[in-house]
C-alpha cells in the first residue's frame, strides 16, 4: 500500500518495493481499500531486498509490525535516512472480511497521512 500511495503523489519518483520476507501475492482487500480512495495498486509483488543491495537509497521506508527498534534491517541495505510506519498486521488475527477491511482502511489512512506529510513537507522541500 505504501508504494502505491507514494507513487500516487508523483509518478516520477523512483520507488523500489522490497522486503526481507516479501509476500508472494497482493491482497484483494488491499487493492479494494486503495481503490476506495482512488489509488491504483498494481498486481505485482515486492522483490527480495537483496536485488537492490548495490543501491544507496535517499530514504528507506519500512512498513510493518512493531517498532523500528524491533526491525532487523540487514547491514547490506544502504540508505541516508529511514522512516518506519509500524502497525499490527491485520491479516494475523481477524474474525471476518469486514473486520479485516476495516483494519486495512485504518492502516491505509495512517500510511496515507504519513506519506502525504513525507512527500509534501520533505521530498518537495528538497527540490
Amino acid at each position: 500500500m505504501a508504494e502505491a500511495i507514494l507513487r500516487s503523489f508523483d509518478k516520477d519518483l523512483e520507488i523500489y518495493s522490497a522486503g526481507i520476507e516479501p509476500v508472494n501475492h497482493i491482497s484483494p482487500v488491499a487493492i479494494e481499500v486503495l481503490t476506495d480512495i482512488g489509488v491504483k495498486l498494481e498486481q505485482s509483488v515486492p522483490d527480495h531486498y537483496s536485488k537492490y543491495e548495490h543501491i544507496e537509497f535517499d530514504y528507506l521506508i519500512t512498513v510493518g509490525d512493531g517498532t523500528i527498534e524491533n526491525l532487523k534491517i540487514p547491514s547490506t541495505i544502504k540508505f541516508k535516512r529511514k522512516m518506519h510506519l509500524g502497525f499490527q498486521n491485520p491479516y494475523k488475527h481477524f474474525k471476518d472480511r469486514n473486520e479485516l477491511k476495516e483494519k486495512c482502511c485504518e492502516i491505509r489512512d495512517e500510511i496515507y497521512i504519513e506519506l502525504d506529510y513525507f512527500y509534501h513537507r520533505i521530498i518537495k522541500k528538497e527540490e
